[in-house]
């Protein structure tokens, strides 16, 4: 058994999150959220068409706060404060957030029309048809990352299949290592790494990501052992040995 190698085959689910399923979860996760999102909104704006009341609202007072992401950058909220009269003589005050354009165009003591729920008058609707667009757009980024979700899944899922196909039934050859290849992607902000080897037949491949420390024993011209897949060839390191080999 080859030294690098891990004594066990490692798991298909281990293997597709190293390569890559962790963005592949990440994805679902904002696909589902932005689903439950669209869906929230949607039925908001349909309440707002079922049982949505006009008013006339006052600008009591507007003002703005702001908040910093991490990169420092600076994101400024535009706030008014409303007053306003249902049709069932209840006096609502209200806080709303507001376009920066509306913002600007009101001063305090004018009026704005709005909308607001006879069940809940104190859920508001500024811009009228507002939670319906939001529901649009929402809908159209979830469909988009809906649609890489599924091509990464499909990808991935792909390549850690055929990792342990390749492991259980592939050929176990020898390759020669060409390069120790630095690669773009960084971790925590440390450098990730790949092997690679070409072997016998000329056929060329390379490994996962590596740590610098997991591969700084090789170098070019070392020999290493490969699994032979239909399309790709997978280093023992990566997937592990095949059971016959841990016995």
């Amino acid at each position: 058994m080859s030294s690098e190698a891990s004594r066990y085959p490692v798991p298909l689910w281990k293997l597709f999150l190293r390569m890559g399923g962790w963005w592949v979860i990440i994805t679902g996760v904002m696909m589902l959220f932005l689903s439950l999102a669209s869906s929230s909104t949607l039925s908001l704006a349909e309440r707002f068409e079922r049982e949505g009341r006009s008013a006339s609202a006052t600008v009591t007072s507007k003002y703005t706060t702001e908040s910093r992401d991490s990169d420092g950058d600076v994101t400024t909220t535009y706030w008014f404060s409303l007053e306003y009269r249902t049709q069932r003589g209840e006096e609502i005050t209200k806080e709303a957030t507001v376009s920066g354009s509306r913002y600007r165009a009101a001063s305090e003591g004018a009026q704005v029309e709005l909308l607001y729920l006879e069940t809940e008058p104190e859920r508001i609707e500024i811009e009228i048809g507002s939670n319906r667009r939001i529901s649009r757009w929402t809908q159209i980024f979830s469909l988009i990352i809906g649609i890489a979700w599924l091509s990464g899944l499909w990808s991935v899922g792909g390549w850690a299949v055929a990792a342990v196909r390749a492991r259980r039934y592939g050929t176990r050859v020898t390759a020669t290592i060409e390069e120790v290849k630095r690669t773009a992607v960084r971790v925590n902000g440390r450098a990730r790494y790949r092997l690679v080897w070409k072997d016998a037949s000329g056929r060329s491949g390379h490994s996962l990501l590596q740590k610098e420390a997991q591969i700084r024993a090789f170098g070019p011209g070392d020999q290493i052992d490969v699994y032979q897949g239909v399309k790709y060839s997978w280093w023992v390191g990566d997937v592990g040995e095949r059971e016959e080999y841990t016995r």
